[in-house]
């Protein structure tokens, strides 16, 4: 999307109606939504500039966030897949938006931690590439993210539980992954990442 607001030059957060694009946004008790106090509609997203977090725009007006994204993959060949309990809805692996001025191999690990509860050893993550994933849209308004990808290898006995933004952790191969109403991203980045056969210190 185009960032059709102005900025503030505060250094402030600042999040706006997805609709009125006021101001006077909050998150619905129990419901993944925000209510504006201004024209009342509530929608399952909402226009959020944070300073805390990578963003920027391009020359023609799109509106960009950093994602780091982690396949976790066990050593059957069967990759950790989870439900999102927040937009968009979908199933995907543990990914996040990247702090300003955050590593993106850092952010990966913390999102892996922070989401399934893993913690894996920061040569133990697996550079996958980097990709510009336009359609790829997200709660805080964005519809366009560059993904830092990794893969990281854990033994086949390994238990996850989803400790945010989601539920019902599955392991999955590709092929039956593909089969799932998957993230926009997932979708895309799968079928190139879903095979690659790489090991620690290798591309």
């Amino acid at each position: 999307m185009k960032l059709d607001v102005e900025v503030p030059g505060d250094g402030r957060r600042h999040q706006y109606c997805w609709g009125c694009r006021a101001e006077t946004v909050s998150p619905e008790r129990g419901a993944p939504s925000f209510t504006c106090s201004t024209c009342g509609e509530s929608h399952p997203r909402s226009l959020v500039v944070d300073p805390g977090t990578t963003w920027w725009v391009d020359g023609a007006g799109e509106y960009w966030h950093a994602t780091a994204g982690i396949f976790v993959r066990r050593e059957d060949g069967r990759f950790l897949l989870f439900e999102r309990s927040l937009f968009p809805p979908g199933w995907t692996v543990p990914a996040g938006h990247i702090d300003t001025g955050e590593d993106p191999r850092h952010a990966a690990r913390r999102e892996l931690r922070e989401e399934v509860g893993l913690d894996a050893a920061l040569p133990d993550l697996v550079e996958l590439g980097v990709e510009d994933v336009v359609g790829d849209r997200c709660w805080r308004g964005s519809d366009a993210h560059r993904w830092h990808s990794y893969l990281v290898t854990v033994p086949d006995d390994t238990v996850v539980e989803v400790l945010e933004e989601g539920h019902r952790p599955r392991w999955l191969l590709p092929s039956e992954a593909l089969e799932l109403p998957l993230t926009f991203p997932v979708r895309a980045l799968l079928p190139r990442y879903g095979t690659r056969n790489t090991a620690p210190g290798t591309a």
